[in-house]
């Protein structure tokens, strides 16, 4: 067998160099996707985009369990959310789009992945936009205030009775407790489960961008089944926090 030096292993062509200098991002992406997936960043550690995205498809594939707890991975995907470099080039490249679509006043949603299990997409309102009272069917959420200034409410729903009006139509009422009331500002996150919190209803008091994930993501079907509420404005009486409403 020939004997090798450290030197021999080193050598190599000019263009042989060159294209191990072009293959490095990539081989460095591949190892930090590796390394997310097994669970071998620091604990803390800021995250690229390509990491956090496998960080985030580990926890979201543990829906498919028979006991999936949610809140457990909500708090699981909150701290990797937290963790997630803001100066990354997609969600920088992101933000820039959705300040674009405000200006343009055509405010939406920016999905920046959709997959089958989860979506992160970005969002952003101009300063006193609500979003009134909706609910996510079947869904859980994260969502982290960006920048700006956001006040939120969440409800659970305690009571639903359908009747029939008069012109045949049907209506259908309900009671709603809220269950939770945040502001969020940098750096500040709401949950919702398919069970807790799942209604929610959003201010914003500045310009403000936010992150979501869902788990499941919306299709066609959750957004059919989803429902908008009318709230009255003050609690039933004798409450504190029972709302009566009607569904939209």
């Amino acid at each position: 067998m020939d004997d090798y030096d450290r030197r021999e292993f080193l050598r190599t062509t000019v263009p042989g160099f060159l294209g191990v200098l072009l293959a490095l991002p990539t081989l460095c992406a591949t190892a930090t996707r590796a390394n997310a997936q097994n669970g071998r960043l620091a604990k803390n550690q800021a995250m690229h985009w390509d990491a956090f995205l496998e960080a985030i498809a580990k926890e979201a594939a543990t829906q498919h369990l028979d006991r999936w707890d949610q809140e457990l991975y909500l708090k699981r995907i909150s701290a990797l959310a937290r963790n997630l470099h803001r100066d990354d080039p997609v969600l920088v490249k992101g933000l820039a789009q959705i300040r674009t679509k405000l200006e343009q006043g055509n405010v939406d949603f920016e999905y920046l992945e959709k997959r089958l299990d989860f979506a992160i997409c970005l969002v952003q309102f101009e300063k006193n936009q609500i979003i009134s009272a909706h609910d996510h069917p079947g869904m859980t959420g994260m969502i982290l205030c960006a920048s700006g200034s956001i006040h939120t409410r969440n409800y659970d729903l305690i009571k639903e009775t359908t009747k029939k009006l008069p012109d045949g139509k049907e209506e259908t009422t309900c009671q709603l407790h809220l269950s939770a009331e945040q502001l969020l500002e940098k750096n500040a996150i709401t949950t919702l489960t398919a069970k807790a919190r799942n209604i929610h209803t959003v201010k914003a008091l500045a310009t403000t961008q936010l992150i979501d994930i869902f788990t499941p993501p919306y299709n066609d079907q959750r957004s059919e089944d989803s429902r908008w509420f009318t709230l009255d404005e003050m609690p039933r009486k004798g409450t504190k926090n029972i709302f009566d409403a009607v569904v939209r």
